[in-house]
């Protein structure tokens, strides 16, 4: 009678938990020029209320193909230019993009893999704002389509929450907990694609940690005279990288630490309407 009580409370309990229900929607940002040949698209995870995406693995392949076609090769990055503070350092051993061609169309691998011991990234509802994947510019284009990969496609996209495999469109129970925009995503615009930021914006610096050289990006959406200094721990100032006015753009600089100890640093951002600090790590 035990055993009978207890399969009835176990299958209970299996009908109230669906797998199926959707863990985490992937989509993909309109670009962005970061440099005169860099295009930038910020890959966002958004969980759903109730939810929470323990950040596993995963390998995240997005098929690409352009208008005229070849206009634009996956600029590979290691580790990822991130919006999302955490999952470089002590968490995650790779976190890069990669190009893949010899597939048609040819796609780009946004992927994250953890250390054994390490644990979790958590992740509760909201929208987050994964990294940039970026690609070099070769000539102008009139339009562009990203699109996930999923099966039929070979290799397929994988995620895992946790140390649970998460595959898109398997026959695993698990299949419907990840979705992603199929439609596409991004168009492109006539002509040049040089685009004025709206708001200012200081990105972290990529790579981070560094050795000795970083480089740090920003976002001016008027003419404004701009300041960017570097401090130690302490506070005390140890380099002016800008003290200018600028027009309002997409702006990317170097820091080259060669000279200066292992250890925390930060960078300020300043101008009349905005200022913001980030912080930074020298390795060496």
């Amino acid at each position: 009678m035990k055993k009978i009580l207890t399969l009835i409370i176990l299958l209970v309990f299996m009908v109230n938990y669906s797998p199926a229900q959707q863990k985490v929607t992937f989509a993909v940002s309109p670009y962005r020029v970061i440099s005169g040949s860099i295009v930038s698209y910020m890959v966002t995870a958004t969980v759903p209320a109730g939810q929470v995406w323990k950040v596993g693995n995963f390998n995240l392949r997005i098929a690409y193909s352009t208008n005229p076609a070849g206009c634009l090769t996956v600029h590979p990055d290691n580790p990822i230019d991130s919006g999302l503070a955490g999952l470089i350092g002590g968490i995650y051993t790779q976190f890069n993009t990669i190009g893949i061609t010899t597939t048609t169309p040819p796609h780009i691998v946004f992927q994250i893999l953890t250390l054994a011991t390490s644990g979790f990234l958590n992740l509760g509802p909201g929208t987050y704002k994964l990294g940039h994947i970026r690609f070099n510019l070769t000539t102008p284009f009139l339009a562009d389509t990203l699109k996930f990969r999923n099966p039929p496609l070979n290799p397929t996209t994988v995620i895992y929450d946790s140390t649970r495999k998460c595959a898109f469109g398997g026959t695993t129970s698990d299949s419907s907990r990840y979705n992603t925009t199929l439609t596409p995503i991004i168009t492109g615009v006539e002509g040049s694609i040089a685009t004025i930021p709206t708001e200012y914006q200081l990105y972290q610096n990529y790579p981070n940690p560094f050795n000795p050289v970083t480089i740090i990006k920003y976002d001016v959406p008027k003419t404004s005279v701009v300041k960017i200094k570097i401090y130690d721990l302490t506070g005390k100032e140890i380099a002016t990288l800008v003290n200018q006015e600028k027009e309002a753009g997409s702006y990317e600089m170097e820091w080259n630490g060669t000279g200066f100890a292992s250890g925390v640093y930060f960078y300020k951002f300043e101008s009349k309407d905005f200022s913001k600090v980030m912080r930074m790590v020298l390795i060496k």
